[in-house]
C-alpha cells in the first residue's frame, strides 16, 4: 500500500486598499467560482478520496467579507454599471481589464469573448484607448461585462447552476437582466463555499490547515539576516529581526481557523515553503504538530544525501528543546499537476500519474508507513487547462477511488498512524524555490520595499511614546497594516523574477498599507512611501539574427563570436503567480548562413543520462509543418544524431537522419534549408518542444513562437547598407 497526500494550497493577498475600503483587485471573487469552489465541490463525487487544503486566513478573511456582502471591488462595480451609462474612463477600464485571465482556454473558446478580443485589438499601445471606444456600442460593453465575470466559473458551477449554464448557451447580446443572474449566480457560490469546507471538514474527508495569517516570509521576519545561510552573497538593506511578528502572524492564524472551524489547526504550509530552524519553537508554541516543504529543503538538510526514499517519510525536525513533524512535497509529481498536464490530454495525464505513483511503489521497499506528498497551489493552474481540470482531475479520481494499492489519506490522520521515527537536527533554511529567498530579498527593488516596510515598522514602535491618546483599536489598526505589508506578495512581484498586468497595482497597494500607519496616527505620509518602488524597464523582444553565422559543431562554445550574430531566446521570462523549479535550457540560439539553419541550446546542467526517454522536437510550423527531433541526452560513446520527421498522409514520418549535431557543455546543429523544402526571403516559425513520448514536459516559448527569414544572396549587402 502507498499512501497518497494530495495538499492544495489555497491563497490570495489582501486586497482591501486601506483608504477607500474597497477590494482594487477582483481575484478572490474570481477564484472563488473557479478553483476553490470546483476543489471541494468535485470531492462529492468521490468519496473514497481524502485530501488535504490549506485555506490561507487572508483568503478566507476577503472570502467571508464577500459572502456578508460587505466586499466590492472595482471590477464588480464596473459590471454592475449599466452599459449605457458608463462613461469614457469606465469603458477605458473595462477595455483595459476585462480580458484578465488565460486567453487560450477562457478567452478563445467562445467566438462572442474572442470577437471582442479581436475588435480591441490582442495588443493595444498606451495612446490608442481613446481612439477605440467609439468603436464599441452599449451592447458590445455589455457582452463584455457578462463575459469577464461567465468565464470565470468553473466546471463545477457550470455543472450546478442552470443559469450559469444558460447564460453561456445565450453566449452574446446579453441583457441587463442577465448580468444580475450571473451576479447573483456568482454570490450564491461564494456564501455556499466555507460552508462547504467546513461540511467536508465535519465529515472527515478533508483535512484542513492553515498559513501565516497574511502570508510572511517566516525567516525574513525572524531576521533578515537568514537569507545570506543559503544566499551569501546577497544584498541587505539593512537590519531587521522581528521573531515577535513571525509569533503574531501564526497566532492569529490559529485563533482565525479556532473561530471558523472550531478547532486547533494541525498542521500548516509555512509561507512559500519556507522554513529555519528558529521557526520550530515558534510553530510548536502556537500547537502546530506539523508543517511541509519542499524535497529540496529535506536532501540539503540530509547534507546531500538525495537518495528518493528518503523523501517518503516523516520526520521530526528538533530546535532549542521543541520539536515539529515534517513532511516534503515530491516536487516533479506537483509540477506535472501544475505545469505539464494542462497541455496534454486528460487521460494522458492521469495515466501518467498514476505510473509514476506505480514506479514510486515498486521502486521503494514495502513499508505501510510510505508517504508520497503532491503539494501545489490549489486555484491557478485550473486556468490553463482546457476544462479547468475537470477531466483530468475525474480521470484521476476515478483511478485511484479503483486501486486498491494506492490510498489518498488526510496528513494529520497519516502521521497519527505512522509516527514519524527519523529526527532531522536542523532544517535547511529555504524556501520551496530553489532552496533560498532570492524571489522575495535582495533585488533593488525588492531591497526598497523592505526598507519602506522596516521605516514604518519603526515609526509605529516608537509611536506611543509621543502619544497615547489613540484608542487601542486605532493602534491595533496600524499593526495588521504593518502585517498586511508583511505579506509574501507585495515582494513577488517586485524584481525581475516576475511581472503581472498588475504590479503597478501591488506596488501601489504596499505602499498604501504602510502610508495608512501614519494616516491612522495623524503622522504625515513620509516621501519615501509616495514615490513607486516597480522601476520603469522596456521589456525587449527576442534578439533577431544580425548576420551570417559559420559555428563549429563541436558541442561547446568555441570562441566568443560564434554566435554572436544569432537571434536569441532567454527562457526564464516569467509572468506569473506561479513558479516552475526547474526547466530544461537556460537559452536557445538560432541563425542561419546561405544554405543552412543553425541551432543551440543551453541545457540546465544536470546529472548523466537523468532523462534517457525525453526528446527535444524543434517544430516548424511555417512555412510548411516538420519537426527535428534528437534525445535530451545522449548515450555516451555512441553516435550523436538528430531525425527530420515531415507529415506524410496524415501522420508524421522520418524522412532523414543527419549526424549534423554535437551535445557536450552545449547541444550545437545544423540542417540545410534544402532539407527542410525551405526558400530564401521565405518566413519560419518555429518553437521548442521537450517530449516524454506523448507528453508534453515544456515549451519555448511557453506560448506563440519564434520567427526568422531566410537569408538570400544579397542578405549581407543588405545588412551593410543599413
Amino acid at each position: 500500500m502507498l499512501n497518497i497526500a494530495f495538499f492544495w494550497h489555497m491563497h490570495q493577498p489582501y486586497y482591501r486598499d486601506p483608504l477607500s475600503g474597497e477590494y482594487s483587485l477582483p481575484w478572490v471573487r474570481l477564484h472563488a467560482c473557479k478553483g476553490y469552489y470546483d476543489m471541494i465541490s468535485l470531492l462529492e463525487e468521490y468519496p473514497a478520496i481524502r485530501q488535504t487544503f490549506n485555506l490561507v486566513p487572508s483568503l478566507l478573511r476577503q472570502l467571508n467579507e464577500y459572502a456578508r456582502g460587505e466586499a466590492q471591488d472595482a471590477f464588480l462595480n464596473h459590471t454592475r454599471k449599466p452599459a449605457e451609462e458608463l462613461s469614457p474612463e469606465e469603458k477605458k477600464f473595462i477595455l483595459i481589464n476585462f480580458f484578465l485571465c488565460n486567453r487560450e482556454t477562457m478567452v478563445k473558446p467562445y467566438p462572442a469573448y474572442w470577437a471582442l478580443l479581436k475588435k480591441r485589438g490582442v495588443k493595444v499601445p498606451e495612446y490608442h484607448w481613446d481612439d477605440l471606444l467609439h468603436y464599441f456600442t452599449p451592447q458590445d460593453f455589455r457582452d463584455l461585462q457578462v463575459w469577464f465575470n461567465l468565464t470565470w466559473f468553473g466546471h463545477r458551477a457550470r455543472e450546478k447552476k442552470e443559469s450559469v449554464r444558460e447564460l453561456f448557451q445565450k453566449g452574446r447580446v446579453f441583457a441587463e437582466s442577465d448580468k444580475t443572474i450571473l451576479l447573483q449566480a456568482q454570490s450564491e457560490i461564494i456564501q455556499e463555499l466555507i460552508p462547504l469546507y467546513q461540511s467536508m471538514l465535519a465529515k472527515g474527508q478533508v483535512e484542513i490547515t492553515t498559513s501565516p495569517f497574511y502570508h510572511p516570509i517566516l525567516p525574513l521576519l525572524i531576521d533578515w539576516t537568514t537569507a545570506s545561510r543559503s544566499m551569501p552573497k546577497v544584498s541587505l538593506p539593512g537590519s531587521f529581526s522581528h521573531p515577535e511578528d513571525a509569533e503574531v502572524q501564526i497566532q492569529k492564524a490559529v485563533e482565525y481557523y479556532q473561530n471558523l472551524f472550531g478547532c486547533q489547526p494541525k498542521g500548516m504550509w509555512p509561507s512559500e515553503g519556507s522554513v529555519c530552524p528558529e521557526l520550530i519553537p515558534l510553530a510548536h508554541k502556537a500547537g502546530i504538530r506539523w508543517m511541509a516543504s519542499d524535497e529540496g529543503i529535506l536532501f540539503r538538510s540530509l547534507f546531500g544525501d538525495t537518495a528518493r526514499h528518503r523523501l517518503y517519510r516523516p520526520y521530526r525536525v528538533k530546535f532549542q528543546g521543541a520539536e515539529v513533524t515534517m513532511v516534503f512535497r515530491d516536487r516533479n509529481l506537483s509540477d506535472l499537476i501544475g505545469f505539464t498536464y494542462a497541455k496534454n490530454s486528460p487521460q494522458v495525464a492521469a495515466s501518467d500519474l498514476l505510473t509514476h505513483l506505480k514506479n514510486i511503489q515498486k521502486s521503494q521497499p514495502a513499508d505501510p508507513s510510505r508517504l508520497v506528498l503532491i503539494a501545489l497551489d490549489g486555484e491557478n493552474p485550473w486556468e490553463y487547462y482546457p476544462d479547468g481540470g475537470r477531466d483530468f482531475l475525474r480521470g484521476l479520481y476515478d483511478k485511484l477511488s479503483d486501486n486498491s494499492a494506492l490510498q489518498t489519506v488526510k496528513i494529520s490522520e497519516f502521521l497519527e498512524t505512522y509516527p514519524p521515527k527519523e529526527v532531522l537536527d536542523s532544517i535547511y533554511t529555504g524556501s520551496w524555490i530553489d532552496q533560498n529567498f532570492r524571489i522575495w530579498i535582495g533585488s533593488p527593488e525588492d531591497n526598497q520595499a523592505w526598507d519602506c516596510l522596516r521605516r514604518t515598522r519603526t515609526f509605529l514602535e516608537k509611536a506611543p511614546g509621543k502619544n497615547q491618546n489613540f484608542p487601542a483599536t486605532t493602534w491595533q489598526s496600524a499593526w495588521d497594516e504593518i502585517y498586511i505589508a508583511e505579506g509574501s506578495d507585495w515582494f513577488w512581484w517586485y524584481g525581475d523574477d516576475f511581472t503581472s498586468d498588475n504590479d503597478e497595482e501591488f506596488d501601489r497597494l504596499f505602499r498604501s498599507h504602510l502610508s495608512n500607519v501614519h494616516l491612522l496616527l495623524q503622522s504625515p505620509v513620509p516621501d519615501y512611501l509616495k514615490t513607486p518602488i516597480t522601476l520603469s524597464h522596456e521589456v525587449k523582444p527576442a534578439v533577431e539574427p544580425v548576420g551570417l553565422l559559420s559555428p563549429v559543431l563541436d558541442g561547446r562554445i568555441t570562441h566568443f563570436y560564434e554566435w554572436q550574430e544569432a537571434g536569441y531566446f532567454a527562457s526564464r521570462s516569467y509572468r506569473s503567480s506561479m513558479h516552475r523549479a526547474e526547466g530544461f535550457i537556460s537559452g536557445l540560439y538560432f541563425g542561419f548562413d546561405l544554405q543552412h539553419l543553425y541551432f543551440r541550446l543551453d541545457p540546465i546542467l544536470r546529472e548523466p543520462n537523468h532523462f534517457p526517454s525525453l526528446q527535444f522536437h524543434i517544430r516548424f510550423s511555417n512555412p510548411r509543418k516538420c519537426q527535428i527531433i534528437f534525445p535530451v541526452q545522449f548515450p555516451e560513446g555512441g553516435e550523436q544524431s538528430f531525425t527530420l520527421v515531415k507529415p506524410s498522409a496524415g501522420s508524421s514520418q522520418p524522412t532523414d537522419r543527419f549526424t549534423t549535431i554535437c551535445s557536450d557543455q552545449i547541444i550545437e546543429l545544423s540542417i540545410p534549408f534544402a532539407a527542410l523544402q525551405f526558400q530564401p526571403e521565405q518566413r519560419v516559425d518555429f518553437f521548442l518542444q521537450v517530449q516524454k513520448e506523448d507528453l508534453e514536459l515544456e515549451r519555448y516559448p511557453r506560448s506563440g513562437y519564434l520567427s526568422l527569414v531566410i537569408p538570400d544572396q544579397d542578405f549581407e549587402s543588405t545588412l551593410w547598407q543599413v
